[in-house]
């Protein structure tokens, strides 16, 4: 039924989404929303109080309620405005989103017994506030709860007080209504958060990603290898950091062209994204270096990894030839992510001064 109603509810913007890219939208929109629905529901808790506060000094007829049950039923709503504001499952702020609704609209709209009091003008005022919270709510569940609510208290006044003066036709229309502006203020915030999201996933990759390989940028570089070095040493596995670096790129550009030199890049930056895998990250860090962290593997085995990677790119060779030279070291007790850089720096230099295209591996200092 949840998956119907998602269906039933979904936007054409979310369509092409996959379940977690929907799932990663819905928890930036209820990151959005949540300040601002709790402060729908104090604003509900602030119109209980001023209404208690006409009805003491007889400004507007009362409904029967006493004001200090009124004040009482604001301070409920506000506290419920507070716990969404801080209540970090959605669930339990749907809870205290649907009591806040229930309690407001009791205290302005549902009179006591025997008494009236401009209840029509009341219930219009009241029907604000679920229509903002509907298009504020981002779940579809959460949408179908407020939407019953306010079918269940419009049933709720006809039974208590009967079908309103001029017919209960119109009554209906306006219920429904409420709900139909609330579903459609909904949609559009939804596509505009769709809109916002995915402009902000492209600009999130552009600063994080080389555009001609494809691979992280030194941005990118610095935040992913940082994680994932951090994450390898917390949980006891090795660590290893490849760096590479085309041999005479200089050359290859002055003989070709940029195009050539372009070509070249490209084809490594494929052949490090196919062989690093989901155990690692890799980087285009400068104009022709390159830089690989591999969680779970030691000195040995990124040795083997830039080998198959140097024979790789040698062969994948086409108009332009180009050679790799790497340096790899393996993690030390207490080293950083930089020191461990540096020491692959100058295992690179070291292959370089060797002859190039070929691997070192720093040695123990």
């Amino acid at each position: 039924m949840i998956h119907s109603l998602r269906a039933l509810l979904s936007r054409r913007s979310t369509r092409s989404l996959t379940a977690a890219e929907r799932e990663d939208l819905a928890q930036a929109q209820l990151r959005a929303t949540r300040p601002i629905i709790s402060g729908v529901l104090l604003c509900g808790a602030v119109l209980l109080a001023i209404i208690a506060v006409f009805d003491l000094s007889h400004v507007t007829p009362s409904i029967g309620y006493p004001v200090w049950a009124q004040l009482l039923a604001a301070f409920g709503v506000a506290a419920c405005a507070a716990g969404v504001a801080r209540l970090p499952q959605w669930q339990h702020r749907l809870m205290l989103i649907l009591a806040g609704t229930l309690l407001t609209g009791i205290f302005m709209s549902m009179p006591l017994p025997g008494a009236t009091g401009q209840l029509a003008l009341r219930t219009g005022l009241f029907q604000l506030l679920p229509l903002a919270l509907m298009a504020l709510t981002v779940r579809p569940m959460s949408l179908l709860a407020l939407a019953l609510l306010i079918v269940v208290m419009a049933q709720l006044r006809i039974v208590l007080y009967g079908a309103p003066g001029t017919g209960s036709a119109l009554y209906w229309l306006y219920t429904l209504m409420t709900i139909g502006f609330g579903l459609v203020l909904a949609g559009y915030r939804t596509d505009f958060a769709v809109s916002a999201w995915q402009m902000r996933r492209r600009l999130v990759r552009q600063a994080h990603t080389d555009e001609l390989t494809g691979l992280l940028n030194r941005n990118g570089w610095t935040e992913r290898a940082i994680a994932l070095h951090a994450q390898a040493l917390a949980a006891g596995r090795p660590v290893a950091v490849v760096v590479l670096d085309i041999d005479y790129f200089k050359r290859i550009n002055d003989e070709h062209g940029h195009d050539g030199g372009d070509t070249v890049l490209r084809r490594l930056g494929d052949l490090m994204r196919a062989r690093t895998g989901a155990n690692g990250c890799a980087a285009r860090i400068g104009g022709e270096e390159f830089a690989v962290l591999l969680d779970g593997d030691d000195a040995v085995a990124a040795q083997a990894f830039a080998e198959r990677l140097r024979r790789e790119f040698r062969k994948a060779q086409g108009a332009v030839v180009a050679t790799l030279s790497a340096g790899i070291a393996g993690h030390l007790p207490g080293e950083s992510l930089r020191d461990q850089m540096r020491r692959a720096d100058q295992a690179l230099y070291e292959a370089k001064r060797e002859g190039r295209d070929r691997v070192h591996v720093a040695g123990i200092p």
